[in-house]
């Protein structure tokens, strides 16, 4: 039990430091239309909140492929087809109950399933504070379609 503690504790820390890494290059990369939101067009501040979403469901599924890798790695699973669905299922806590890990491994699901949680929130958390930057920022006077 120790080994699948230390083995989904370090896939938890890997996650955090990509999640981490994402947000910073995401707001680099969109720094000045989230700095000075005022002018944009309404498209505009469409086509900025798009390019968040998408970032963070590319960062979202490379910590799925990264879980996956370490139950396949374990042999815990059959393929990495089955390891990345058993991880997408876990990592969003929907658990359908269709695959299941050893009794040796299911801690460490139940530690994606948190880290899942965890990091859903942290992007929603980003996403609603650029959101009300964008589109109900006090310095706004009108937003042109």
């Amino acid at each position: 039990m120790l080994l699948q503690i230390i083995t989904a504790t370090g896939v938890l820390l890997a996650t955090i430091v990509i999640h981490g890494t994402a947000v910073m290059l995401l707001f680099r990369m969109a720094r000045e239309p989230v700095t000075n939101p005022q002018n944009l067009r309404a498209y505009t501040r469409l086509g900025v909140s798009c390019f968040f979403v998408v970032g963070f469901v590319m960062a979202h599924m490379v910590e799925i492929m990264l879980w996956a890798a370490a139950y396949r790695l374990a042999g815990e699973l059959q393929s990495f087809e089955e390891a990345a669905y058993f991880s997408a299922i876990t990592f969003a806590t929907i658990g359908y109950g269709d695959i299941t890990l050893s009794g040796e491994w299911r801690l460490a699901s139940a530690i994606e399933g948190v880290n899942g949680i965890l990091l859903f929130g942290w992007t929603t958390a980003f996403l609603f504070k650029v959101s009300e930057i964008l589109w109900f920022s006090r310095r706004q006077t009108i937003i042109r379609s």
